[in-house]
């Protein structure tokens, strides 16, 4: 793959397409520097209603790693190091079938699984299922391998998780500096199953396909993710988390309806 193949641009990169997607990056990283989650699940199901999730999810991908590194540093003692630790062993084993599942679908599936997950998950937040009593080895176990699925699917693994780490009561700065090193390292995993993959032929897309893409979109839309963790963060002792959390849930309940409906109109 020569440098020109590498810079390529893609097809759909214009001005209306940049100024959307960009609006649609910078509120997910409002939700993402006050909640510490919810970013990949806004851009995935808002970005796809016009973009191909194929093109989507590796640029997530590595904002998700920026976004993690930018955190890194006020996150780390915070860190809840025995839970983790079982959610990478999930992830490992995980990640491969869902990036495998992402590169195999024909975009229209993938926004229909994509709009079923998130509708789904959006609507047990919001009507408050989740276990009763505290989270034993089969329900870290369960969460480990669904979030690893996930992760590689389409970044989207986080929500999973935020069900489970709530169920735990734990403190908020706990769970987003948690999820900031989650994120860290799933999605640098992802991004490296993706391009091994490709590289060996194991899914249709080539190295070509993946990342001339790749690296246009999360250079175009960091800017606006940065700005929006950043707001986020600064209204994060002014706001609800609560109110706030229930807001993004009607939110992706709404856009995933409208994925789908897309889907079934199309």
């Amino acid at each position: 793959m020569n440098m020109e193949s590498f810079l390529s641009l893609p097809e759909n990169a214009n001005a209306m397409s940049l100024l959307l997607s960009s609006m649609v990056v910078l509120i997910a990283g409002m939700v993402r520097g006050l909640t510490g989650f919810g970013f990949s699940a806004l851009c995935v199901s808002g970005l796809s209603l016009f973009m191909l999730p194929s093109q989507v999810v590796p640029a997530l991908f590595v904002l998700e790693i920026a976004a993690s590194i930018s955190l890194l540093k006020t996150s780390w003692p915070h860190v809840h190091w025995s839970w983790l630790r079982v959610l990478v062993w999930g992830n490992v084993l995980f990640i491969p079938l869902g990036v495998l599942t992402q590169q195999s679908l024909a975009p229209d599936q993938m926004r229909l699984l994509l709009a079923v997950i998130i509708l789904g998950i959006a609507l047990a937040q919001l009507r408050g299922l989740r276990p009763h009593g505290e989270p034993g080895r089969s329900l870290q176990w369960g969460t480990s391998v669904f979030s690893g699925w996930l992760n590689g699917l389409a970044a989207i693994g986080g929500i999973a998780v935020a069900m489970v780490f709530n169920q735990n009561r734990l403190a908020p700065a706990v769970m987003r500096a948690s999820l900031a090193v989650f994120f860290l390292f799933t999605d640098l995993f992802a991004l490296m199953c993706l391009f091994g993959m490709s590289s060996l032929g194991i899914v249709p897309a080539s190295m070509q396909d993946i990342t001339g893409p790749t690296v246009f979109w999360s250079i175009a839309w960091l800017p606006a993710m940065l700005l929006g963790i950043w707001l986020g963060h600064r209204q994060s002792d002014r706001i609800s988390p609560e109110r706030f959390r229930r807001g993004v849930q009607i939110l992706l309940v709404l856009i995933a309806l409208l994925m789908g409906l897309r889907v079934v109109v199309a």
